[in-house]
């Protein structure tokens, strides 16, 4: 049951003592400051979130109260009490022993305790902590779904112990669309909030040969002349939402970019440092770079701060880990940038190139399917749950359902057998975003269109013309390399690496301007925009 919930707001943030109880929370809008009721108010919260970049992001903030920039050292960031927050601990990672001796002496304290964690903490905490004495809270709950077949084990830990707190609320922006979600969801009360302000959400589609290849003549054009325009407004900024480090490394491959001019927010394992040979894996913690790129790791409650960066999504149709989501991922990486001030904030640049598709099984008979599949589920339940198997017996069947993992629709909870219709039904889901919204430019148009579309309205979507970002990726014009190449020669011995490359390649591309320069002087140089104006004054200089 889906019911309208009529909420306080200011200045775009809810206001709220506390979140509805043993529901679904849907907030509507992102960046919301939703998740600080939790880690504020004077109730003991468990919240439960899906990254360890969350998890950082909250308890090593960008910004303090004062709204001071904060910058932290990698070395300062680990598993612990916030240093800015005494009521507030993290927990990811592994649970070592330091770790367990940190919870233990924090749970001792006297004073509210909030506990912010990764999924897969809950079914280890529920042991080390009396539930009845929290409110537990799942962020971005829909990653229960998204991520369930490469994260079963921790989502069923969630799934397994979330009524046993004093209370339960299941939080997103971007909630499970009905035609997937789940039966474990299906009988949950779903409140939406019901905001009075409406955000405009401008997309700005291209479609492209090569993705990667056009995020990399973004980055030139960043390079070339020192920013990005975009209706009329200057970026000097960008963040480059790529799901996929292979092709995040493509991207750069394409340009000069150093470790100097950018940071790369995804998962600090060895495949990822392997495959980025050299570059330096970051996080959402560290100091901003003029280039930040970002994997799933933090497309969701991440907050970053810039007066002009401006948001591009790189989807690859032949990469499926890069279909970034419409109904749910875009409306996430929407509300990334939190400065208010920046013109860029409501705008995405969504960069992608289609899987040529012949032929597609209609969404409705995938569906029929899958209604095959369960109905044969729930009759091999209801045999599973009459037998009388002995104790090995039942021991060993329970065994075989684990070792099959998302394999089989059929899972375990307490001592009855349950179908597990999350399986199938993300299968349909995945297919859904793969073969037909991104089968062609058109077809993403139509799912652009249904954006927003709710009981309640929180976002007016807007789908800017092709032909906009057809222009702005033409060929930089003479006056802007010109543009640059005074402004860099204004800063002298300032000049970083990646820069005094940059002002190689204008001074290689129009070395007139190094004629120029030197002959006439950075003074004089500097009103005169076309190559036609320089060759005259220099005709003019020599003639005198």
């Amino acid at each position: 049951m889906m019911l309208p919930l009529n909420i306080q707001e200011e200045n775009g943030f809810l206001i709220m003592e506390d979140f509805p109880e043993n529901c679904i929370f849907n907030k509507v809008k992102t960046g919301c400051g939703a998740t600080t009721i939790a880690l504020t108010n004077d109730e003991n919260y468990i919240i439960a979130v899906p990254t360890t970049e969350l998890v950082i992001n909250k308890c090593y903030p960008a910004k303090d109260n004062n709204d001071n920039d904060l910058v932290w050292k990698k070395s300062e960031i680990v598993p612990g009490v916030s240093p800015v927050n005494p009521n507030l601990l993290g927990l990811y990672g592994r649970f070592t022993v330091s770790t367990k001796t940190k919870l233990k002496k924090f749970l001792n304290k006297e004073g509210v305790k909030k506990i912010i964690c990764t999924y897969d903490k809950v079914e280890a905490l529920i042991s080390l902590i009396n539930p009845q004495e929290f409110k537990f809270l799942t962020d971005e709950y829909h990653d229960l779904f998204k991520q369930y077949l490469f994260r079963h084990k921790a989502i069923n830990g969630v799934l397994d112990h979330y009524n046993k707190f004093k209370s339960y609320c299941f939080l997103s922006a971007t909630p499970i669309p009905d035609f997937v979600k789940p039966q474990i969801f299906k009988d949950m009360t779903e409140y939406v909030a019901n905001w009075k302000t409406v955000d405009k959400i401008t997309i700005y589609p291209y479609k492209s040969g090569k993705a990667y290849e056009t995020a990399a003549n973004i980055i030139k054009q960043y390079q070339d002349v020192g920013y990005f325009v975009l209706d009329g407004m200057k970026s000097e900024e960008a963040y480059f939402f790529v799901n996929s480090v292979g092709e995040i490394k493509k991207i750069l491959d394409k340009t000069n970019l150093t470790n100097d001019d950018c940071r790369i927010i995804c998962a600090d394992g060895e495949q990822n440092h392997y495959k980025l040979e050299g570059f330096e894996i970051s996080n959402s913690a560290s100091k901003p770079k003029r280039f930040t790129f970002v994997t799933c790791k933090a497309f969701e409650g991440v907050d970053f701060h810039s007066d002009t960066a401006l948001c591009f999504i790189v989807s690859n149709g032949y990469n499926e880990h890069t279909l970034i989501s419409v109904d749910m991922d875009i409306p996430q990486i929407a509300g990334r940038i939190r400065t208010k001030s920046n013109p860029f904030r409501n705008k995405i640049v969504h960069i992608f190139n289609p899987k040529k598709v012949s032929y597609y099984v209609p969404l409705a008979i995938k569906k029929q399917e899958l209604e095959k599949e369960l109905a044969a589920a729930e009759e091999r339940v209801q045999k599973l749950n009459e037998q009388t198997l002995g104790k090995d017996a039942q021991k060993q069947q329970d065994a075989e359902l684990k070792k099959l993992g998302t394999d089989t629709y059929i899972i375990k909870r307490g001592d009855k057998y349950e179908v597990n219709d999350m399986t199938a039904k993300l299968k349909l889901y995945l297919y859904w975003t793969t073969h037909i919204i991104y089968r062609s430019a058109e077809a993403l148009q139509e799912a652009y269109g249904t954006l927003g579309l709710s009981i309640v309205k929180g976002y007016e979507w807007d789908i800017a013309g092709e032909d906009i970002m057809k222009k702005i990726l033409s060929s930089t014009q003479f006056r802007d390399y010109h543009k640059r190449f005074c402004d860099l020669k204004n800063k002298g011995a300032m000049l970083s690496d990646s820069e005094m490359q940059e002002l190689e390649t204008i001074s290689t591309k129009y070395p007139i301007l190094v004629e120029g320069y030197n002959k006439l002087g950075g003074k004089a140089l500097k009103p005169l925009r076309t190559i036609k104006a320089i060759e005259a004054a220099l005709e003019e200089l020599e003639e005198g």
